[in-house]
């Protein structure tokens, strides 16, 4: 008796786990058409239940009161999306996480929603190129304004450019500094800059909103004592305009 309590338990259970889940399936492409590997598939608790193969297909277990998904993956911006309940097949376009220099983030928005918006046609692009099963998709998506890092970016860039501002109030006129020879981002750590050129402020201004140094070349430390600034060549006592609210600038 204690045996047939026990099964019929573990059969309700086991009905009640096939009902209160749904199988779904899918494919993960970018915008450009191109198969996104390795991509996570978390629920709404952030719990992943699922990856994207080398082909870009996924299978995964939904319960039926979850109607949300967040896919994720390097080099990709993530994407929330609405799964109806009569939705079984979801093929999702993912964007590749770009890098906007020298851009508010207001003008970044505007831009990546403009891409956004284009979400529709790429599908039926996918489908006309054998990649979607469906010319339209099933889930609904909305746009997301801040992309995953943003915040921190916009913070790392507000603290850049408040320096900037002030090393350029501090530079002053016959201060020595050093530039790259290549126009190398303000906004990068990096620090192997190749060629520098070495040269003496001998003016500055605030013309269209930049930091512009004027600089006189007093010396070069590239190869060949040769030197090439923004691609045309400088020589000692050569002037050259250089706008630091954009481009790195070496202090001793």
């Amino acid at each position: 008796m204690r045996f047939k309590i026990t099964y019929s338990i573990l059969f309700f259970f086991c009905i009640f786990s096939a009902f209160g889940q749904r199988t779904i399936n899918g494919r993960i492409i970018d915008q450009f058409s191109e198969i996104a590997i390795g991509i996570s598939i978390f629920d709404k608790d952030t719990i992943e239940i699922g990856k994207s193969d080398f082909n870009g297909y996924f299978k995964i277990k939904l319960p039926q009161e979850n109607n949300k998904l967040i896919f994720a993956g390097v080099g990709y911006e993530w994407a929330t999306i609405t799964v109806p309940k009569e939705c079984e097949n979801i093929e999702t376009i993912l964007f590749l996480a770009s890098t906007y220099d020298f851009m508010s983030p207001k003008k970044v928005d505007r831009l990546r929603k403009k891409e956004f918006e284009k979400l529709s046609e790429l599908h039926s692009q996918a489908f006309q190129k054998g990649l979607f099963k469906t010319e339209k998709t099933c889930v609904s998506r909305k746009f997301e304004p801040d992309f995953p890092e943003l915040d921190e970016i916009r913070q790392q860039h507000k603290l850049t450019k408040k320096k900037i501002k002030t090393k350029f109030k501090e530079l002053k006129i016959g201060d020595i500094i050093k530039v790259p020879t290549q126009t190398w981002s303000a906004y990068t750590n990096g620090t192997d800059f190749g060629c520098l050129i070495t040269g003496m402020v001998i003016g500055k201004n605030k013309k269209k909103g930049g930091y512009n140094l004027i600089i006189k070349v007093t010396d070069n430390l590239s190869k060949k004592d040769k030197a090439t600034y923004n691609g045309n060549p400088v020589k000692i006592g050569d002037s050259i305009t250089h706008n630091m609210k954009y481009y790195k600038i070496i202090t001793e």
